[in-house]
């Protein structure tokens, strides 16, 4: 478990993130909701100390992150950053090769291309691995770098069995198949693998329907966080995210299903 201890974070004398606690679970799926400023990327990059910390600390699976070194780290976590250009051409077997370069020194050729082949199986891309990465569609350039995160985390040199995915803003700027596809394969992985996943999502249904926690950010600062029953009412989201909404049951999920009206 990741375990964050009231930290602030600032940028000149404004707080971006402001004496936040919260908590990643291992097998579970944590949204981040939040309007833009609200901290989201920031407070991301703190967990992966890519943020110094003024205030508080953070623990990952019991340790000091500020006592676990640049490689141990990578055997641990993966990120799946917004968007990804290589500006030259690359195969798609090459990139999802990436994955592996923190280990890629204690593992033969043929395991390494083991992880890759499986990985692209795993994401429904195997038959695109020989093409140019540049020219697939942005949905599946997306699962295309899913695949280069599970070769990072299908690593056997990592001391502790929790693994974490971090994903900032996944679904942006693809379209809703891709979209579900892509979170789907995500929370199947947070079951079969015992991930602990932490991401940064827009969509409120696709929050609702794929989370098992929900945390919603406000000015630096958490304002929500809890299950996504109890999380996402009308209240809240009017308060935290400043629009008016009708909250039905899905009536095939059972999960909130937000329909968002005019202010």
């Amino acid at each position: 478990m990741i375990t964050v201890h009231n930290i602030t974070i600032k940028k000149g004398e404004r707080p971006i993130v402001n004496e936040v606690s919260m908590q990643i679970p291992a097998g579970k799926f944590t949204a981040v909701l939040g309007m833009n400023g609200a901290g989201k990327s920031t407070l991301m990059k703190a967990i992966n100390n890519q943020e110094k910390v003024m205030q508080g600390y953070i623990e990952w699976n019991g340790t000091d992150l500020s006592l676990i070194d640049a490689k141990t780290l990578s055997y641990q976590r993966a990120v799946l950053s917004q968007s990804f250009t290589p500006g030259f051409p690359m195969k798609v077997f090459d990139l999802v090769e990436m994955g592996s370069y923190p280990f890629q020194e204690k593992i033969s050729p043929e395991e390494k291309n083991t992880l890759v082949y499986n990985a692209l199986k795993e994401v429904g891309m195997l038959a695109y691995v020989e093409r140019d990465f540049s020219s697939l569609s942005g949905g599946e350039q997306k699962r295309i770098l899913l695949a280069k995160c599970l070769v990072q985390l299908e690593n056997n040199f990592s001391t502790s069995r929790t693994k974490y995915l971090f994903l900032d803003e996944p679904t942006a700027s693809i379209d809703i198949h891709h979209s579900y596809k892509l979170l789907e394969l995500v929370k199947n992985w947070t079951v079969h693998k015992n991930l602990g996943v932490f991401a940064i999502l827009h969509d409120l249904n696709l929050a609702a329907q794929f989370a098992d926690h929900i945390i919603i950010l406000k000015e630096g600062r958490v304002v929500q966080q809890g299950h996504p029953n109890l999380v996402l009412t009308p209240d809240h989201l009017e308060h935290s995210l400043e629009i008016k909404s009708i909250i039905n049951q899905h009536p095939v999920f059972g999960c909130p299903h937000i329909i968002t009206l005019p202010i």
